[in-house]
């Protein structure tokens, strides 16, 4: 998708609703599907599917030697996506409609590349399913038994893997836009609202949005990676041809791999800075360091040059960004899939791992390395909301010493993000978090807290203005002018200046 006008941050490019919706809005709704299945009629189990199992649960993985495990939700979806297209577009669907989605991106049999060779087979192994326990079930209804389509049912299955996004939302424009590592424009949901199980979610639209300066003219790309967008060129390209397909060669990839310098996979020098030969953990003033003065190389592409100056600990540093990756898709994935279906042990039980997988980042890889601030990022969030949790049930305010530790911690994030000189703002990866610790210094009360948590809010000023809803920018706006009314109240007394006793010790 190119640019046929100049483009200014925060301009709407499109809007549009999707042209299909491959999975199913709600539980109520999967429930439903795999009573169809099933049954024929979803009126026939309505009230009897007590054991409450849905459509992805009842899909079976095949041999994990016919489907990689990293592909596994790939193949379920796939499943998913097929028995959504027959029920709900099969023969409902106009034809211009369809001949609009079934010219989107898909790999042919003539693919030559290994991750799409791979997905093809997964896909034949999606069709098989479908056949041997969809289509043939002595129960199924009409609609299941009667279809025989299944060339057409292949390509809708690989276009859903490579062009839909969450919800599998299949979109006439926006589900073109390409890749890349430095976007250019974003994606926002128009309706966020229309995710509760009443709503069928089918209309949800998107808007793309220009997340910079766009010039005519221009290839207009979004980022396919969600936070993984802040990671190394390795895992990012890996990420991609396990969940796109495809090799990324965009201009920020290309370019770490030509000057061999890493932006997102700092650690400190083996050199300058030597670790304990059996602990390997770095010492705690060059782990912080606060002084700025550290010596760091690449880790991200030492195992293709060879620049190994002491292959043990790199080793285990591998194991580690492994270790930590391998996290952040199951907290991903688990932030999607579970959001409403917490308690609130399980949620202690989630900071506790989050924790000590930020621990063991920072302890390792040092200050400036992805694996440490996004682990950091994530468990800052869940600080921020637990002090907040905290202080709407116990109307106490949050301790100074805690809030002190998540300025430090977003002020750490703040300055991998700017390190790694992205086009789009700072603020759509940190909005949320750079809010609520305002939110916590503004709640202490006291004029000088109140004031800098305003400065901090002006880091995202243009992120606020341009990308966040009218309800967040009201929030920000007032949370911006509270310190004012320490001097209305002043002003209106007798000039006098606050008790310095009441106000935090935080700088």
């Amino acid at each position: 998708m190119f640019a046929l006008k100049d483009f200014s941050v925060g301009d709407v490019i499109l809007e549009e609703i999707p042209t299909v919706t491959l999975a199913p809005s709600n539980e109520k709704v999967s429930r439903e599907l795999l009573s169809d299945w099933e049954h024929g009629s979803s009126k026939e189990r309505t009230n009897s599917s007590s054991n409450r199992k849905t459509l992805w649960t009842s899909i079976k993985l095949p041999p994990s030697n016919l489907v990689p495990s990293h592909l596994h939700g790939t193949f379920k979806g796939m499943v998913q996506a097929c028995i959504v297209f027959i029920k709900n577009y099969q023969d409902k669907i106009e034809q211009k409609q369809l001949e609009s989605v079934l010219e989107l991106y898909y790999p042919t049999k003539d693919s030559t590349s290994d991750a799409e060779k791979c997905i093809i087979n997964v896909t034949d192994e999606a069709i098989l399913f479908l056949k041997q326990h969809v289509t043939t079930t002595k129960t199924a209804g009409k609609i299941f038994s009667s279809f025989e389509d299944w060339d057409k049912l292949h390509k809708i299955a690989l276009i859903w893997a490579c062009n839909a996004f969450q919800g599998g939302r299949v979109y006439p424009q926006i589900s073109r836009v390409n890749h890349s590592c430095n976007p250019n424009a974003l994606i926002q949901t128009s309706n966020a609202e229309q995710n509760d199980e009443c709503s069928d979610g089918n209309n949800e639209g998107q808007k793309l949005l220009a997340a910079t300066k766009i010039e005519k003219g221009s290839e207009i790309c979004i980022s396919y990676l969600g936070l993984f967008l802040y990671t190394d060129t390795v895992i990012r390209r890996k990420k991609l041809e396990r969940t796109k397909f495809f090799k990324c060669v965009c201009l920020r990839c290309t370019d770490a791999w030509l000057k061999g310098d890493e932006g997102a996979a700092k650690i400190p020098c083996l050199t300058s800075h030597p670790r304990d030969p059996k602990q390997m953990s770095l010492d705690e003033d060059v782990q912080y360091d606060d002084d700025q003065t550290v010596k760091y190389i690449s880790l991200g592409l030492t195992e293709e040059k060879g620049e190994a100056d002491d292959e043990k600990v790199l080793k285990v540093l591998r194991n580690v960004c492994g270790k930590i990756e391998l996290y952040l898709d199951i907290y991903d994935d688990g932030q999607t899939k579970n959001n409403n279906n917490s308690n609130g042990d399980d949620e202690e039980e989630k900071a506790e791992i989050l924790e000590e997988h930020a621990s063991l980042a920072s302890t390792m890889m040092g200050d400036r390395h992805w694996t440490t601030n996004l682990t950091l990022l994530l468990h800052l969030d869940t600080r921020l909301k637990a002090m907040s949790q905290r202080m709407i049930v116990t109307q106490e305010l949050p301790e100074e010493d805690k809030i002190a530790e998540a300025i430090d911690s977003l002020q750490r994030i703040f300055q991998f993000v700017n390190s790694l000189e992205l086009d789009m703002y700072p603020g759509h990866l940190l909005g949320d978090v750079t809010i609520g610790t305002a939110r916590m210094l503004v709640s202490l009360g006291d004029e000088k807290s109140q004031k800098y948590g305003a400065e901090w809010l002006s880091k995202i000023d243009d992120y606020v203005d341009k990308f966040a809803n009218k309800g967040v920018q009201k929030v920000v706006s007032v949370l911006k002018v509270a310190w004012k009314k320490h001097r209305r109240f002043d002003n209106d007394a007798d000039g006098s200046s606050l008790d310095k006793k009441k106000k935090a010790k935080i700088v």
